[in-house]
């Protein structure tokens, strides 16, 4: 690998080619992802990886160009839903990530880009932006819940592979839309929480699944299917379980709604030091303290070991059980899978960066080989010595995959 040379590396369930490796195949151990046109293991020259969303067996890649004035979608996967876009041809699996191209001008939005991206079960999301432009959010794929948010179900009105604008004109009393700007947007699987801010402030609206309360006791049951304006405020994340939304607010405090069956939601409103929080579909993680002195709380279903203790089935929320501490471990980031966790970190000693990951490995998803569940972390990244030189920059967890950028 070549100086600062940054590849995209990934492992697990792979049935439609989601994991972008030339294959369809399940991959055991973290290989190389290829883009369209470009040497193998690389990414397209000049670019950086901004984000993924990972739905149920398609990727979206949110790539930045290092000119600044440029981004890019691209997608593998299955897209027979329209979860890619007209990318999607001839009922084909797409093996690699390819360029995923918008018909914007058709919708007068030309000069726009992508910012931001989501994705839940077989549905995408992006904000678009354009300098001295109010934001736009769409959204493409299935609408079996009301996923794509855009009130009622699909009628033909569009093409099945085009997109559909998010209408927010009935919040206008709350969202002023010429000003409008799409600071977050997450995704669970059949629900979508996003923070807008505006002239009028900053408010979250949500739609999708509600039958659980995942959206709150003032959404529509069994579910949404337009934005809905949310009672929490000063959110600076949300989480999205499969049943239940977590929220981390602006004083560090931790809210949560929805399903309380597998213990997902206990001890976490008790929670005041946070600083972030994660959700796996049945499970919910929050990240505690300063980089000194951090935790990683963890409830929920611990049926495949994905709390990361030696629990009850289902556990009510206390610390996972790393074999170090913050003495010698600096936590950069956590990654929460369907039923799966990553975490990344800096050794304190010598600046080397690790990945460890834990819980359910059905597919692989943990990139060690095997596919025994992982009750207890274990250090999935570097493999071995021959790989200490590749540093970890990000982490993603997806449905049964796990996916790291090494330099």
């Amino acid at each position: 690998m070549a100086l600062n040379q940054r590849i995209l590396l990934s492992a697990g369930s792979n049935a439609h080619g989601q994991l972008s490796n030339t294959s369809i195949d399940d991959s055991h151990q973290f290989a190389p992802c290829s883009f369209s046109n470009c040497p193998p293991g690389t990414l397209p020259a000049d670019s950086e990886l901004l984000h993924l969303a990972l739905g149920a067996n398609h990727t979206i890649a949110l790539l930045q160009f290092h000119d600044g004035a440029r981004t890019e979608l691209w997608g593998c996967g299955d897209g027979k839903s329209g979860q890619l876009g007209p990318l999607y041809e001839d009922d084909k699996e797409i093996t690699i990530l390819r360029p995923l191209t918008l018909p914007l001008e058709r919708h007068g939005m030309s000069g726009y880009l992508p910012r931001l991206v989501a994705a839940s079960w077989e549905t995408s999301y992006v904000v678009l932006s354009r300098k001295d432009n109010p934001d736009v959010l769409i959204s493409m794929g299935a609408d079996d819940f009301g996923d794509l948010g855009i009130g009622t179900k699909r009628e033909g009105k569009l093409p099945a592979r085009d997109f559909h604008v998010v209408g927010l004109g009935h919040l206008s009393a709350s969202v002023d839309l010429g000003s409008l700007v799409v600071e977050s947007l997450a995704a669970g699987q059949h629900h979508v929480i996003v923070t807008l801010k505006s002239a009028l402030g900053r408010v979250s609206v949500g739609w999708g699944t509600s039958r659980h309360g995942q959206l709150g006791d003032v959404v529509e049951k069994p579910f949404a299917s337009s934005p809905t304006l949310l009672s929490n405020h000063d959110i600076v994340l949300a989480a999205l379980g499969h049943q239940h939304t977590v929220f981390l607010h602006s004083s560090g405090s931790v809210s949560g709604m929805g399903s309380r069956k597998k213990r997902q939601l206990d001890g976490v409103d008790g929670i005041l030091n946070a600083r972030d929080v994660a959700c796996s579909w049945t499970g919910t993680y929050v990240t505690t303290g300063d980089e000194g002195s951090w935790r990683i709380l963890s409830a929920g279903n611990n049926a495949n070991g994905q709390l990361g203790r030696l629990d009850d089935l289902h556990g009510a929320l206390a610390p996972i059980k790393f074999p170090f501490t913050s003495t010698t471990h600096r936590l950069l980031r956590i990654a929460c899978g369907s039923e799966h966790v990553l975490a990344s970190f800096m050794v304190l000693a010598s600046s080397a960066t690790e990945v460890w990951g834990w819980g359910w490995n059905e597919h692989g998803n943990l990139g060690i080989g095997s596919t025994e569940d992982v009750r207890l972390p274990v250090k999935i990244w570097p493999p071995d010595a021959s790989q200490t030189l590749h540093r970890c920059v990000e982490i993603w967890a997806g449905s049964g995959t796990s996916w790291i950028v090494v330099q």
